[in-house]
């Protein structure tokens, strides 16, 4: 089965999974670490439609190897890709570029022969290495403490930082000093969440957006200092059923913000694209799954779990490589001393190319732009060419070009505008071709008219509460502009759910707030709906949003 998989996660064209037979009852927690996703891609996607299309085939950095630990199924293999050796099982991996020009990779380990096998995992060490290539090899320089689920990132002062589950480490170097503490996280009145997966990603004027395990957005004005604020109101995740999500990875390039996470159940991810890191668009079809560990000669590393997902990026912030955590067995099979482990794995993926986007009259002009080891003029085949909205891209629902010209290495592509398939709601173009050679050619686009940056407004959910004067009280809602470009004004709606009583409906304005800037919004509520003792709840919307993206809190009891 897991073979079969591999050929249609792969397959040129179309990929469409098979509807498959529910699993057998589960009779040992090794069946429970797996299943059957309840996913079906689409019938009609095309090459390029998905993000698992965008992996590359893997160039080794020494000869392959089979006389090593693992199942058949991921021999040979090259042992000096990512982080690897004998005595140690290695998990999550996180790998940024520093100022020596090196790549330097955040690792944790345990001992293998750990009486607890894959399960020491809690008591894991976090480690760097250092290579000269994203791929590796790496070698451990040094150890840094307990830890695990590294993720490191360079905040707004410069600073290193190593999160950790339940703290980070900072470093005024990537060599150190590091200094175990913490990281401070205020949920705005929300309920708690899982916060054991973060990921984060820089915004452009040095300010973090993170996406936490179960989803939700939060900000931090420095990724260091600053406390992490929740802004969302709901989880950005698709809604698959039965999913069962962790090991989000976010990151922002120079047209968007990208996410991805993993249904470790299903063994399948999916993929999300965002202008302002606060909605999100589910673009169809797998982030990854079997078969992308690919050599150039066809061979496959058939790893039984890929996890802990996370992105090398150039200094457009575009992903070059993914790293995943990776095992060859179900982690209950992993025991102390024999031959399944795990380890740390870097692949390649097709970075999308810049595109540039005018709109003259009932027409699309198109500017594929040129970049070092890419010329369209001569590398694209221009027959291929399709652009419009991503949701008809993929699915090859858009028209082919009206007429394309190359002006030195740039290549110009016209469209018709009727042919494009965007609806008002799209903010973003998608660009698909290939290569003369067959190969993936892609990129993103804001649509013309479209802002550099976004307001992001956000409710707290803590609501002050006035006392009953003349048969009302007053409700107190702060609203802050997490956001890099200025609000409007707008208007707040406040609906009050009250025991045995006609939900009452109020509405109060809000005026233009600059980024970083709160204003407190007050709505007067007749006593009935708010009677002292009672914990009403509450639904909070801004502007256009719907009541399934409402904040919704219960008030704490009423004086």
């Amino acid at each position: 089965m897991r073979r079969e998989l591999i050929s249609r996660f792969l397959r040129p064209l179309r990929l469409v999974l098979p509807a498959l037979a529910a699993p057998p009852p589960l009779v040992s927690v090794a069946q429970a670490q797996h299943g059957q996703p309840t996913y079906v891609v689409p019938e009609g996607m095309v090459q390029g439609g998905q993000f698992i299309h965008r992996f590359l085939p893997m160039k080794p950095n020494a000869p392959l190897r089979s006389d090593v630990w693992g199942v058949d199924a991921v021999k040979p293999r090259d042992t000096s890709n990512g982080v690897e050796d004998a005595k140690y099982s290695y998990w999550c991996t996180s790998v940024v570029k520093g100022p020596d020009g090196k790549y330097h990779n955040f690792v944790v380990r345990w001992l293998e022969s750990s009486p607890k096998g894959h399960f020491e995992w809690p008591n894991s060490d976090v480690v760097q290495a250092i290579g000269d290539s994203p791929t590796g090899p790496y070698k451990v320089v040094q150890e840094i403490g307990k830890g695990h689920n590294v993720t490191a990132y360079q905040a707004k002062d410069g600073t290193w930082i190593l999160y950790i589950i339940d703290g980070c480490y900072r470093g005024s170097s990537l060599d150190g000093p590091w200094i175990r503490g913490k990281l401070d996280f205020d949920a705005r009145g929300r309920g708690n969440v899982d916060m054991t997966n973060c990921t984060f990603a820089r915004r452009s004027d040095g300010s973090y957006l993170m996406v936490n395990r179960s989803g939700e957005v939060w900000i931090s004005k420095d990724g260091n200092k600053e406390p992490y604020r929740r802004v969302s109101n709901h989880s950005a995740y698709p809604p698959v059923r039965e999913a069962r999500f962790e090991d989000p990875v976010v990151w922002k390039d120079d047209v968007q913000y990208n996410l991805i996470v993993n249904d470790w159940f299903g063994r399948a991810a999916y993929y999300l694209r965002s202008r302002d890191g606060q909605h999100w668009v589910w673009d169809q079809g797998l982030a990854y799954g079997p078969g992308i560990f690919r050599h150039e000669d066809g061979k496959v590393e058939d790893w039984h779990k890929i996890e802990r997902p996370r992105v090398i990026q150039d200094e457009r912030g575009r992903a070059t490589h993914m790293l995943f955590a990776v095992i060859d067995d179900a982690k209950e099979v992993d025991k102390p001393n024999d031959n399944h482990s795990s380890k740390a794995i870097v692949v390649g993926v097709s970075p999308p190319r810049t595109v540039q986007v005018k709109r003259t009259g009932e027409r699309f002009v198109v500017a594929l732009e040129a970049e070092k080891g890419f010329n369209p003029a001569k590398d694209v085949d221009s027959k291929s060419l399709r652009f419009g909205a991503p949701s008809k891209v993929d699915f090859g629902k858009t028209g082919a070009p009206l007429s394309v010209k190359a002006n030195g290495s740039r290549l110009i592509a016209e469209f018709s505008a009727a042919d494009c398939g965007f609806e008002p709601s799209d903010q973003t173009a998608k660009l698909l071709a290939s290569d003369s050679k067959g190969g993936l050619v892609f990129g993103y686009a804001p649509l013309p008219g479209e802002p550099p940056e976004y307001p992001l407004l956000s409710a707290n959910g803590i609501i002050e509460a006035g006392a009953i004067q003349a048969g009302s009280r007053t409700l107190t809602v702060k609203v802050e502009n997490f956001g890099l470009a200025k609000s409007s004004p707008t208007n707040v709606q406040l609906l009050v759910h009250a025991e045995a009583k006609e939900p009452g409906t109020f509405t109060a304005s809000l005026s233009a707030l600059d980024p970083y800037e709160a204003s407190s919004v007050r709505f007067r509520v007749p006593a009935n709906l708010v009677p002292s003792d009672s914990t009403p709840r509450v639904e909070i919307t801004i502007g256009a949003e719907t009541r399934d993206e409402a904040l919704k809190v219960e008030l704490p009891k009423l004086p």
